[in-house]
C-alpha cells in the first residue's frame, strides 16, 4: 500500500513541481529584468547628473574666457580697477579650489586658492610651464574650453595633502584687440559631487572610470583615484581587473554576467539639463582629456536577496502542495484498495460467468455446425430426391410399359422386337444406379480426416492420372502460382477429388484452336486463403446458366459427352470441408474458379 501511495503522490507532485519550477525561472528573469532596467536607470541618471557638473564648470570657464581684458593685460597695479571687481566675486565663490590666470609663457599671474574650502584667498604665483593642463590649453583657440582628468591637486609636482579630487577647466583670454593674452584655469573641488555620484543608492557598487578603466572614484574605494593613491591597495584601481566582458567595449550597456547586473554608461557632453537651459553658454568646442562612464554593479549577493522572496513563496507553495497531495494521495490509494476488494469479488464471479458463458458457447459453435450440417444435408436429400423421382423415374416407367406389352403380345417376332428396348432401358437404369451411388458415397462421408496437404505436391502426382498431360501431344499445360501460399489444413481425399474434376472439365471443354492451360493461383482475401483455378476454354454463358452452375445433371456444352455431375461433385464435397466456390465466365474466352478455404 505505502508504495502505491509513494508512486500516486509523486505521479501527481512532479508535474506540479514541474510547473512551479517554470514559473520560478520565468518570475526570477522578470525580477532580474527588473534589477537590469533599475541599474540602467540609475547609471543614466548618474551620467546625466555629472554631465550637468560638466556643463556647470564650462558655464563658469566661459564668463571667464568669455571678458575682453585690456590691452597689455597685468594683474598688478595697472589693471588693479579693471581687475578688482572680479576679484570680489572670486573670494565669495565656495566651489572654487584655485582661480588662476597663467600667462602665454605659462607663469601665473594670479593665484587664488581655497582655504579648505572656505573662503578664496591670494596665494603664491608658481610656474606651470611644463604642466599638461597648460600646454593643452595654449592650443586652444578663442571659443574652446579644455577639460581636465579628475586627479588629486598637485603642487610643484607633488601631490598636495590632505588629497584634494579636483577637476581643472581651462580656456584662452583674449584682450579687446582680440590677441590671446593668457589662460584662465579654474580648479573645481569635486569631492563632494564623487561622494554624490558613488555614496547612492546605498545598495550596489558604483565605480566612476576614464577611458582607460582607471576607478576615479568609487562606492568601495572611497572619494579618491585609487589609480593615484597607491597606498589604498585593498581598493579597486582598473576595472579591467574584475574579468568582466560586457565593459571591455565601453558601450552602453546593461546586463547580466557571472551572477551580477552591470551597467556602463558613457557621460556625453550632449546631454543633460543644463544644455538645454537658455542661460547656459556653450563653448564652440569642448576638449576632454578623458571620457568618463559610470559602471554599476548589482551583486550576486544582493540580486540573491532580490530574489529571496520568490524562493520563499516557492518553498512555502511546496510545503502547502506536499501536505495537500499527501492526504489526497492517501485517500486515493485507500479508495483504490477498496474498490480492488470489490472488483477481486466481481472478477470470481465473472470468471465463473465466463466458465459458464464459454461452455454455452462451445454448445452453441456445435449446434451451429450441426444445424449448417443438417442443411448441407437435406440440401443433398433434396438433389438425392430429384434424382431418384425425376432421372430414374421415367426409365422405370417405360421398362413396365413394355413389360406390359411383352405379357399382352401374342406374336414372338413382336416380343423379339422390345427386346432390344428392354435392354436399352436396364443400361440406362443401372447407368443412373452408378450415379446414385457416387453421390451417396460424397453424401454418406464421415466428417473428414483434415492434415496438412501440400498442393503443389499433390497437383504434381496427379498429372498421371491424365494422359493428355504426359503424352504432352494436347497442348494442354498447367500452370502453378503458388507464391502465396502452398500448404493447407485440408482433407487430402477431398482435395484430389475436386482437383481431379476441375482437371478433367478443363481438358474436356477446351478450345481447340488455341494452346490451352489450367492456372492455380493461390492468394488471400479477408485473412482468409484463397485459390483461384483458371482456364481458357470455351467457358460457360452466365446470364443462361448462372443459377445452375453448381446443380446435379447441369451441362452446358450439347455438343460434349457428359453427365452434369462434375461441378455438382466438386461443391458437396468443398461444403464437407467447410470450403465455397464462386465462378467468374465469359463465352470464348474460359472460366475462373474462386475457392474460399
Amino acid at each position: 500500500m505505502w508504495k502505491k501511495y509513494f508512486n500516486n503522490f509523486l505521479l501527481l507532485y512532479i508535474p506540479l513541481l514541474l510547473i512551479s519550477l517554470l514559473m520560478l525561472i520565468g518570475q526570477r528573469r522578470e525580477r532580474i529584468a527588473d534589477f537590469v532596467a533599475k541599474e540602467a536607470l540609475v547609471s543614466m541618471q548618474k551620467t546625466t547628473f555629472l554631465s550637468d557638473v560638466c556643463h556647470y564648470l564650462i558655464h563658469n570657464i566661459n564668463y571667464w574666457s568669455g571678458i575682453v581684458y585690456p590691452v597689455g593685460f597685468e594683474t598688478n597695479e595697472g589693471h588693479a580697477d579693471f581687475i578688482h571687481p572680479y576679484i570680489e566675486v572670486i573670494k565669495n565663490i565656495g566651489f572654487y579650489d584655485q582661480f588662476r590666470i597663467i600667462d602665454l609663457s605659462g607663469e601665473e599671474r594670479l593665484r587664488y586658492q581655497s582655504n579648505f574650502g572656505r573662503k578664496m584667498e591670494l596665494s603664491s604665483l608658481q610656474n606651470k610651464v611644463d604642466s599638461d593642463y597648460v600646454l593643452r590649453g595654449l592650443n586652444l583657440k578663442k571659443g574652446e574650453v579644455y577639460l581636465s582628468r579628475i586627479n588629486l591637486n598637485r603642487e610643484n609636482n607633488e601631490i598636495e595633502r590632505p588629497f584634494k579630487p579636483v577637476l581643472r577647466a581651462v580656456a584662452p583670454i583674449y584682450d579687446s584687440l582680440d590677441t590671446k593674452v593668457g589662460l584662465v584655469v579654474i580648479n573645481f573641488r569635486v569631492k563632494d559631487i564623487l561622494d554624490y555620484l558613488t555614496k547612492f543608492p546605498q545598495y550596489g557598487k558604483t565605480y566612476l572610470v576614464d577611458s582607460e578603466l582607471n576607478v576615479v572614484a568609487s562606492s568601495m574605494g572611497g572619494d579618491l583615484p585609487p589609480y593615484e593613491v597607491r597606498d589604498n591597495t585593498e581598493a579597486l584601481q582598473n576595472l579591467s581587473d574584475v574579468g568582466v566582458v560586457g565593459i571591455q567595449n565601453r558601450r552602453d550597456t546593461t546586463f547580466y554576467e557571472n551572477g551580477s547586473v552591470w551597467s556602463y554608461s558613457n557621460v556625453r557632453m550632449n546631454n543633460g539639463y543644463l544644455i538645454q537651459s537658455g542661460l547656459y553658454s556653450k563653448p564652440d568646442r569642448i576638449v576632454n582629456e578623458t571620457q568618463w562612464a559610470i559602471v554599476r554593479e548589482l551583486p550576486a549577493n544582493q540580486i540573491q536577496m532580490g530574489l529571496w522572496p520568490l524562493y520563499q513563496n516557492f518553498i512555502v507553495l511546496q510545503l502547502i502542495s506536499i501536505l495537500t497531495l499527501a492526504g489526497i494521495s492517501y485517500g486515493y490509494v485507500k479508495y483504490q484498495t477498496q474498490k480492488k476488494d470489490l472488483y477481486g469479488q466481481l472478477k470470481e464471479k465473472n470468471k465463473a460467468l465466463l466458465h459458464n458463458q464459454k461452455s454455452l458457447k462451445t454448445i452453441n459453435e456445435l449446434v451451429r455446425r450441426t444445424n449448417r450440417r443438417l442443411n448441407i444435408r437435406n440440401e443433398q436429400l433434396e438433389q438425392f430426391s430429384y434424382l431418384i423421382s425425376h432421372n430414374l423415374r421415367s426409365p422405370v416407367t417405360s421398362m413396365s410399359l413394355i413389360v406390359d406389352i411383352i405379357k399382352k403380345e401374342k406374336d414372338p417376332e413382336n416380343v423379339k422386337s422390345l427386346l432390344p428396348k428392354l435392354h436399352k432401358l436396364s443400361d440406362s437404369i443401372s447407368c443412373l444406379t452408378e450415379d446414385i451411388k457416387e453421390y451417396i458415397a460424397v453424401v454418406d462421408q464421415k466428417e473428414p480426416h483434415l492434415q496438412e496437404v501440400n498442393i503443389y505436391a499433390l497437383l504434381q502426382g496427379m498429372k498421371n492420372e491424365f494422359p493428355e498431360i504426359m503424352s504432352g501431344k494436347e497442348n494442354f499445360e498447367i500452370v502453378y502460382e503458388l507464391e502465396e501460399w502452398k500448404t493447407i489444413t485440408s482433407s487430402r481425399y477431398c482435395l484430389q477429388s475436386i482437383f481431379h474434376n476441375l482437371i478433367s472439365n478443363a481438358i474436356r471443354f477446351r478450345r481447340p484452336d488455341v494452346a490451352s492451360y489450367l492456372i492455380f493461383r493461390s492468394g488471400f482475401e479477408n485473412g482468409r486463403k484463397v485459390l483461384f483455378v483458371e482456364d481458357n476454354g470455351l467457358g460457360i454463358d452466365m446470364d443462361r446458366y448462372g443459377e445452375d452452375v453448381f446443380k446435379l445433371y447441369k451441362r452446358f456444352h450439347r455438343s460434349i459427352s457428359g453427365k452434369g455431375m462434375g461441378l455438382f461433385l466438386v461443391k458437396t464435397q468443398l461444403e464437407a470441408i467447410n470450403a465455397t466456390i464462386s465462378i467468374k465466365s465469359i463465352v470464348g474466352k474460359g472460366s475462373i474458379f474462386q475457392i474460399n478455404f
